[in-house]
């Protein structure tokens, strides 16, 4: 009745994620008898502003304080014929509910006494599993790039996004990802000063601001409360700083340089040439007096560098005349079915353009010691610059009623590059903008009833310009279609890529308004609210406008994917006309929840929330679909079984929404002891995970305004004859279609199930903690999650393999030919399960140390991790529990410590105490197990038109772990056990059957303070990331058809320096 009566109430009350970027306080005030004290008057005054609340304890001596903003405060605790209680140290974080209990002692209330405001660091209030970083961590742990997100790896079950699930989307620098519980990468919610901080395209995160402009964030990773939903993964609660009562500011430059730093694994004695300047300041203060306060931050960052790490395999200068003596496949004549005499092609049979970008634009191989022969390393820039602002205005009407208003811009650009020598330089051009503007208001209504509501303006804005190219007709390939932005696109699978790069521009904007409203009423705190935004994505892109060949070691020409290149013979050619969208969404959920506390020690919370989905659109009506046995009135000549926006039954999104989703949250807190000092919680929630606008991008590129045509290698086409045997479509005029337009056949179709609905989520944990000295908790904790419904790729019209078949036949053979070739179907087909146990130490910063460390051994399974809901589909068409599999977050043991340490000591003597006192050092060491990853075979021996099919296993993969180091980056497993799968299977290896190397590393921060005055001191800093220069290897290349197979190419970073200068007032 009271879930019921709170939701009738908010009606009228609008809000996206009801987010909260506050905390609260609570506890039970007593006499020195221990009896419960009701009527006492407990006020909260921050010290930074000088704003306050109050509240009354109840019958039960309890009280409660919601809505105070992150931050320190002084606690004042008075009632007449006792003394009045002072606590000058209570620290407030955000959504932590922080309890301190405070006894009175019989007296006058002119009598004060002053009591510690350490509260216990155990958790008895809320049954959600969560970490708070707090500002110190923020600002003095060693961040590689001033990147607070870096951060969310110190928490117990999260895993920093290991294939780049979620940022393969992403359209902005650093994106960042994790998996969190078993959840996927892209299902995490980022929140900033309690409003959306996603890229609605790929919902990764947008850019979080510097450490300094950060107070604090949260990282709630398991049965959170039903007002946080739109995920099904962690929710990331970031706020910004505020001014105070005194004017404060700060500057700041870090400096790294190529000369300090290591040399990477793989390119000993090179310099990358980096140079890296980060600066930057904040400023802030009162405008009023406890009234009105300001705060801003500015922080720059240009970068130059020239990493030498890249590598490829090209052809020799044997090769290059058609001459593979030696070489490791036997290459077949495509014209007779016969091996090349002495394996050797005449060089009468060498096609021109395939000379011509050899000689021209691909150098000759250079390797080194242990490279395999074909080894090619290069480099290219990388140079960038970002530039970030933020402004935040802070009033306080009243000591009720607070309003803040925050504008965050960030702009970042990295210019485009291009070595005519080496096309394999390519690199695009690209510009990122991001603007948020938020406004958040605060009301205490009554001592019971406080209202939040939040108002979110997003916008971020990509650019991506390539370098200028010759078109293909300028180097010898006659009828391909070229637009205005020429493009080189080769795939010769196993030895290089060659890529020039599209050209596009993706506009997204949200709008959103966030309300909460919270009642307390006895012994219950109910919240409730109702959720809404409106979102847009506009894009416009050349992607596939220019067309896009692949040549692979398939048959039926020579058997290898550089020789056909030298033929001019490809396996397929693709071209589109590009994407041109404009989507819109609407986002729109309501909940209740109701905190019961049943007696001091005990709280159940019960919750519900409503999470419909609505399916995005898109203006123009281009998402189509396929509905089999049904024809189109919308474009006449459409293939029977595609229907569009306008045809009877079809929604304008594809599919229909979803508006009976309801997610249940319970769970409870459970004060063991009745001291505050020992709880055991629990908790379940069912999430829901919202599409992404990406999801849209290949339903929005169909025909007639979407044409896409396929040309498959055949005996009569080539490079000089692309589409020899078929009709070349283009140009196609995409923005002025009549409904008898032509459509290419056979037809490319994607679709989404009739069935269609978002990802779920179940979610659970049982976690014990103890305060086992003051200040540090220790948790031990259970976590699972099982998911349902996960969105994945199926391919509905897979080629049926028969005896003799080849590639070049596929269309051939697919059921639905020729009106269809593949039919990408995005089903809610995908399954998790996720099983862990966590331990957690977090020592706050008491005696000049703080240490959070967490240990984590896990187990995650799935048949779907990454982002597959653009064309990206199963291995087996026919079983998608082929692909049930360790999910590519299964890290199963992972160790993450943190460490800030106030060295102590002061001296008498003025100059030794300034050359020994005021050192810190900081540090955060992580060690966890090798990432899993699927050894495939690089070929379509299926014959069902997929990719991605596994090898097989014809041996023990194993490997002794005692071999020198270049003997296991040479091999890390047994390569001759596996070979390419049997001709019409899709494999036996299975996905993520092998494991690579494990990541250690250890980051140290050494920092020294001198006060140059009362008020103005300065800090150098050294900073060390990888400070063991350990080698942490990638993973191996697990393409059997790859001339690296088994072989690691790559590591990530070794040790890098890095020097700081801070001041501040």
């Amino acid at each position: 009745m009271v879930l019921a009566g709170v939701l009738a109430a908010l009606a009228g009350v609008g809000g996206l994620h009801a987010q909260t970027t506050t905390g609260g306080l609570t506890g039970v005030i007593r006499d020195s008898d221990g009896a419960v004290v009701p009527g006492a008057t407990v006020k909260a005054t921050a010290t930074a502003t000088g704003t306050s609340l109050t509240a009354v304890s109840d019958e039960a001596g309890q009280y409660l304080l919601r809505g105070l903003p992150v931050g320190g405060y002084a606690v004042q605790v008075e009632l007449a014929g006792f003394q009045t209680v002072q606590v000058p140290d209570v620290v407030i974080r955000v959504n932590e509910e922080v309890r301190l209990d405070v006894s009175l002692k019989v007296g006058s209330l002119s009598e004060s006494v002053t009591v510690s405001g350490i509260s216990s660091t155990v958790d008895t209030v809320s049954s959600t599993l969560k970490t708070v970083v707090d500002q110190k961590r923020i600002e003095e742990l060693p961040l590689n790039g001033r990147n607070p997100t870096q951060l969310m790896s110190l928490v117990a079950g999260v895993i920093p996004d290991p294939r780049a699930d979620v940022t393969s989307g992403a359209t902005y620098p650093g994106a960042s990802g994790i998996t969190s519980n078993g959840a996927r990468a892209n299902s995490t919610n980022y929140i900033m000063d309690g409003g959306s901080n996603n890229d609605h395209y790929s919902n990764a995160s947008n850019p979080m601001p510097n450490p300094d402009a950060l107070q604090e964030f949260s990282v709630q990773t398991n049965s959170f409360s039903a007002q946080y939903g739109r995920n099904a993964g962690a929710i990331v609660n970031a706020v910004t700083r505020s001014g105070t009562n005194q004017f404060r500011g700060l500057g700041f430059g870090y400096l790294r340089d190529s000369a300090m730093n290591a040399n990477n694994f793989f390119t000993p004695g090179i310099d990358d040439g980096l140079k890296r300047k980060q600066f930057g300041g904040t400023f802030g203060g009162p405008i009023l007096k406890n009234r009105s306060f300001f705060f801003f931050s500015y922080q720059g960052t240009l970068q130059e560098q020239r990493p030498a790490d890249l590598t490829a395999l090209v052809p020799t200068a044997a090769q290059r005349r058609g001459d593979f003596t030696g070489y490791s496949r036997t290459l077949r004549d495509p014209l007779t079915g016969l091996p090349f005499p002495g394996n050797v092609i005449p060089s009468d049979r060498i096609d021109p353009t395939s000379a011509r970008i050899l000689a021209e634009s691909l150098p000759l191989p250079n390797p080194r010691a242990g490279d395999p022969v074909n080894t090619l390393r290069y480099s290219r820039p990388a140079n960038s610059d970002d530039h970030q602002y933020l402004l935040r205005m802070d009033h306080a009407f009243s000591s009720n009623h607070r309003l803040y208003g925050r504008y965050w811009l960030s702009k970042a650009s990295v210019p485009e590059y291009l070595e005519p020598s080496n096309v394999l330089t390519s690199s695009f051009g690209r510009t990122w903008d991001n603007q948020i503007i938020s406004v958040n208001d605060t009301w205490v209504i009554s001592p019971t009833l406080v209202n939040n509501l939040v108002v979110t303006y997003n916008r971020t804005y990509n650019d991506n310009f390539q370098v200028q190219s010759p078109s293909y007709a300028d180097i010898g390939i006659p009828g391909v279609y070229n637009d205005a932005n020429p493009q080189w696109f080769f795939n010769v699978g196993g030895w290089f890529g060659i890529n020039t790069g599209d050209t596009n521009q993706f506009n997204r904007d949200e709008y959103q308004v966030v309300n909460t409203l919270r009642w307390s009423k006895g012994r219950h705190e109910v919240t409730g609210g109702i959720d809404y935004s409106y979102g847009k994505g506009d894009i416009i892109n050349n992607f596939r406008a220019n067309g896009r060949y692949t040549f692979n070691n398939a048959a039926p020409f020579t058997g290898d994917a550089l020789a056909d290149f030298l033929l001019g013979k490809f396996q397929s050619f693709e071209q589109g006309v590009g994407e041109y969208k404009n989507t819109r969404f609407h986002y729109v959920a309501a909940f209740a929840e109701d905190t019961w506390r049943l007696n001091p020690r005990l709280t159940l919370t019960l919750g519900l929330r409503w999470d419909p989905n609505v399916p995005y659109t898109d203006v123009n009506g281009r998402l189509a679909g396929y509905r089999p046995g049904q024809e189109s009135q919308v474009y006449t000549n459409a293939p029977v079984g595609m229907l569009y926006p306008g045809d009877a039954g079809f929604p304008d999104g594809g599919y229909d929404a979803s508006w009976g989703l309801f997610a249940p949250r319970a769970g409870f807190a459970w004060d063991v002891t009745g001291d505050g000092k020992t709880s055991l919680r629990a908790g379940y929630g069912l999430f829901y995970d919202k599409p992404n606008t990406i999801t849209t991008n290949s339903a929005a590129t169909q025909g007639p305004f979407g044409t896409v045509a396929r040309v498959d290698g055949n005996a009569t086409n080539s490079l000089r004859n692309t589409w020899a045997g078929s009709t070349n479509p283009f140009p196609v005029d995409i923005f002025n279609v009549p409904p008898d337009a032509p459509v290419v056949l056979p037809f490319n179709a994607f679709s989404y199930a009739e069935n269609m609905r978002p990802g779920s989520l179940h979610s659970w944990h049982v976690t014990g903690e103890r305060e086992i000295l003051k200040a540090t908790m220790l948790r031990v904790a259970y976590a699972g999650s099982r998911g349902d419904q996960l969105t994945i790729g199926v391919e509905r019209n897979p080629a049926i393999y028969a005896p003799g078949a080849t590639t070049a036949t596929t269309n051939q053979r697919r059921p639905l030919f020729p009106n269809f070739g593949n039919i990408t179907s995005i089903e809610p087909l995908g399954r998790s399960t996720y099983h862990s146990l966590q331990v957690t130490l977090d020592k706050r910063l008491s005696n000049g140390l703080s240490v959070l460390s967490n240990y984590t051994l896990s187990k995650s399974m799935d048949n779907t991790s990454a982002n597959k809901q653009n064309g990206t589909t199963s291995v087996n068409p026919f079983d998608l529990s082929y692909d049930w599999g360790p999910a590519n977050a299964d890290r199963r043991h992972r160790w993450v410590t943190s460490v800030l340490w106030q060295i102590p000591g002061r001296y008498d003597n003025g100059l030794v105490n300034a050359v020994l006192a005021d050192w810190n050092v900081t540090g955060i060491f992580t060690i966890m197990s090798g990432q899993p990853f699927t050894v495939t075979s690089g070929v379509d021996n299926a014959r069902s038109g997929t990719g991605g099919q596994f090898a097989d296993v014809v041996g023990d993969p194993d490997l002794s772990s005692d071999r020198p180091t270049s003997e296991r980056i040479a091999q890390w497993f047994n390569t001759s056990a596996f070979t390419v799968n049997a001709l019409g299977t899709f494999g036996n290896a299975g996905r993520n059957s092998l494991r690579g190397p494990d990541y250690q590393t250890l980051d140290l921060g050494l920092m020294k303070t001198f006060n140059i005055t009362a008020r103005v001191k300065t800090q150098f800093r050294f900073e060390a990331f990888n400070a063991l220069n350990r080698a942490n290897f990638n993973i191996p290349d697990g393409n059997r058809s790859s001339g690296n197979f088994g072989r690691i190419t790559s590591a990530q970073d070794p040790r890098i320096l890095q020097l700081a200068l801070r001041a501040w007032f």
